[in-house]
């Protein structure tokens, strides 16, 4: 072999040898932990399809449909956007503080393995109920805020503390959409009671009460809480309708509130006990609407607007006529207001 020939076969097992060294330091600083790396760092949240949190007795299973999640135990009702997103941002910007070690003693001085009453568990799935992430959170460290973590869809997994307090909810109702509707008093056009009418003037103006007699004066205040009913109205808790739990319920309508775009709601109301449930059902004067060649584009997106929250009502009561809600005291009582409760005085 020639002197030129050896060198260059040197050269290049020199490069190899190079090469795989390099390969193996990198391979070394992948596993090494480092101070601040995530703890899912490689997770992508879109491929998510369950989530499934639990906690000794607790317990929520969120499963995404379309473009929402829906709480499994609450017969599928909505989950709230913002709440999944935050569980699934908290989750993802978890930091390690350091590695604490493996090993069955160590679990169980960390409250990690056996699961104890404060455990927490966290899975995740994809498509085809793929598990993607399966966790435990278990103590608070005793000298700061991070938490002892491990993951169990891994081989041989390190326990971590993390770099701050994890707080992970399994209170099934952290996760609903309580939002029922969120209609501002300005687009109130009138709200009537039993023996009541407040509406707004044709000219515009503010609510007022209907038949005034002479020497009465309203109540504002009560006129402003009848006009923000709708403004953010949310429940406390959902029965499917022919759950036990409402089993009997007699509803008679409460209010009947009417929008400026001419739709509206009725709220019908029943008490058992001390709690206040609520049935809800919208309503359109919009049955159908005529349309000519000769319109102006503006009327044609006033019309268009009419059918489009036509469907809105439509579809709301395809979805909120199969439940009844628990709502809070103050809402009730915004509900039970009477004439007599919005007259401030009697003059003589």
């Amino acid at each position: 072999m020639s002197k030129v020939n050896r060198n260059l076969l040197l050269a290049v097992a020199a490069l190899f040898l190079l090469s795989f060294l390099t390969y193996l330091q990198s391979v070394g600083r992948a596993d090494r932990f480092q101070r601040g790396q995530l703890f899912l760092a490689n997770l992508n949240p879109d491929d998510v399809a369950t989530i499934t949190v639990s906690k000794g007795e607790e317990r929520v299973t969120l499963r995404r449909q379309a473009d929402r999640f829906l709480v499994a135990e609450k017969r599928d009702y909505p989950a709230s956007n913002s709440s999944v997103n935050k569980l699934l941002r908290d989750l993802l910007e978890i930091g390690l503080e350091k590695e604490v070690g493996r090993g069955e003693s160590l679990q169980s001085d960390l409250g990690i393995e056996p699961v104890g009453a404060e455990t927490v568990e966290i899975q995740l799935a994809g498509s085809g109920d793929q598990e993607m992430v399966r966790m435990r959170l278990g103590k608070t460290f005793e000298d700061g805020p991070g938490n002892y973590v491990q993951r169990f869809d891994e081989e041989d997994p390190a326990i971590y503390l993390t770099s701050s307090g994890v707080q992970i909810s399994t209170d099934v109702g952290t996760y609903l959409d309580k939002l029922l509707v969120d209609h501002e008093s300005s687009k109130v056009s009138f709200v009537s009671g039993a023996d009541f009418l407040v509406e707004r003037p044709e000219e515009g103006g503010d609510l007022a009460l209907a038949d005034l007699s002479a020497g009465e004066e309203v109540k504002s205040s009560e006129i402003s809480r009848l006009g923000s009913v709708l403004s953010g109205l949310r429940f406390d808790e959902v029965f499917v309708a022919d759950a036990t739990e409402v089993a009997g319920l007699r509803f008679d309508p409460a209010l009947e509130i009417g929008l400026l775009d001419g739709s509206g709601y009725v709220l019908s109301m029943a008490k058992r006990d001390e709690t206040t449930y609520l049935k809800i059902r919208g309503q359109s004067d919009v049955q159908q609407v005529a349309i000519t060649v000769d319109e102006a584009e503006e009327e044609l997106r006033e019309k268009a607007a009419m059918l489009t929250r036509a469907d809105e009502i439509d579809d709301f009561n395809s979805f909120h006529g199969s439940w009844i809600y628990e709502i809070a005291d103050f809402t009730a009582k915004n509900l039970q207001l009477t004439r007599r409760d919005l007259i401030e005085s009697e003059k003589n």
